[in-house]
């Protein structure tokens, strides 16, 4: 059911490509997810102080991320770049990729433990319901197994 709730919320704030860093996480805690949640106004206040001191570091990994990138990227097109070099740098790049996955499920965990048990059964059937509209509008993919508990 975790899974569920990780992939859930990952839908809702997974991080966009473009636009202010506070708008790249659509705050589901206080739209109509948190009604039908029935969160109360102490959960979202919770869920967004989690989400506010978890920013800073997200951020500054996406950053190390994004320079870690653009060095790789000029190494790859230069003349005189060994294959011990790229390695050395896409390592690098791997490593902030792994820190930003690391941030964000951390702050997926915390948030998820703000929620009431009854909560939880609602985060999966919303994913469940979000999934089968994604499945319904594909190109005739077989449905996926279901998530077990």
């Amino acid at each position: 059911m975790f899974r569920a709730v990780i992939a859930l919320l990952v839908l809702f704030a997974v991080p966009a490509t473009a636009g202010p860093p506070q708008q790249r996480f659509p705050k589901w805690w206080q739209g109509q997810p948190a009604k039908e949640l029935g969160l109360t106004a102490e959960q979202s206040n919770r869920i967004e102080d989690i989400h506010q001191s978890a920013l800073p570091r997200f951020q500054a990994a996406m950053q190390d991320r994004d320079t870690a990138q653009k060095e790789l990227d000029k190494l790859i097109s230069g003349d005189r770049t060994t294959e011990t070099e790229v390695i050395q740098k896409l390592i690098q790049v791997q490593a902030a990729s792994n820190e930003i996955n690391r941030q964000f499920v951390l702050m997926l965990f915390r948030q998820y433990r703000e929620l009431r048990p009854d909560q939880r059964i609602k985060v999966k059937e919303m994913f469940d319901r979000r999934d089968q509209d994604r499945r319904g509008r594909g190109r005739g993919d077989a449905p996926r197994p279901p998530i077990k508990k």
